[in-house]
């Protein structure tokens, strides 16, 4: 298009209606035909240029969408297979350690009865877990059951939330995890339809460090079942075995 735009300004080429052009479908056509239709062929140009364009954006865009629908059905499936890419790598660097339990489980009292079905579940499957109600005879320790396990599950639901326990229990490990090297031994499970923002802010600041499981609330989406819910548990206390 240039050259014909150059052609015509310049009037250099005189003999135009002589000189013949090969199209792209291999058909010859005189150079003076394009001369005198030279607008309509600009702006056929740039009509192919602008569908091409318009082309590209729309499938582009449909293609995001539809990642975007595909990923909100299935994110219970995408979160379970990057929880267990990320176990498989932590893997790597097991813990030689000797912990007295698995896991020691932070939640409200007013949660109990939810929890002793969490530690029957737990326990069928052969975990040793510190709970208040069955360890903490004698005023055990808050740090102290920390340190004997090799793992810390806060179960976050709205008492929870409500309790200075909570918070104080959440800085504790914190404190303990960052001294000890031991940044991956949190794990958070999301009750209540609980979102991060309403997190306490010492936890939403090791958020990165953390691994989060939340309860299923939609028995209908994918891989959103308890059984997928405990068995992403069952792979996140295993890390380090």
């Amino acid at each position: 298009m240039r050259f014909l735009k150059w052609v015509h300004q310049s009037g250099i080429i005189s003999d135009v209606d002589d000189i013949e052009c090969v199209l792209q479908n291999g058909t010859l056509a005189i150079l003076s035909h394009f001369l005198r239709n030279l607008k309509t062929f600009e702006i056929s140009c740039q009509t192919k240029l602008w569908i091409t364009l318009a082309c590209s954006i729309t499938s582009f865009t449909i293609l995001a969408l539809i990642f975007e629908i595909v990923y909100y059905r299935y994110r219970f499936a995408f979160e379970y297979f990057f929880l267990r890419v990320k176990m498989k790598l932590r893997h790597c660097q097991p813990l030689s350690v000797d912990f007295n339990h698995d896991a020691f489980i932070s939640y409200s009292h007013k949660d109990i009865s939810w929890i002793k079905t969490l530690y029957d579940k737990l326990q069928s499957k052969g975990f040793n877990l510190c709970l208040y109600h069955k360890d903490f005879k004698g005023r055990m320790p808050i740090l102290e059951a920390i340190n004997s396990s090799r793992k810390v599950v806060f179960v976050i639901t709205k008492d929870f939330l409500e309790s200075s326990e909570g918070t104080y229990e959440i800085e504790m490990t914190r404190m303990h995890a960052f001294r000890e090297g031991r940044e991956s031994m949190i794990i958070v499970i999301l009750k209540d339809d609980i979102k991060k923002d309403k997190l306490p802010k010492t936890l939403k600041e090791i958020w990165y460090k953390v691994v989060c499981i939340v309860w299923p609330t939609d028995p209908e989406a994918p891989y959103n079942s308890e059984e997928i819910f405990y068995e992403k548990l069952c792979v996140t206390l295993s890390d380090g075995f």
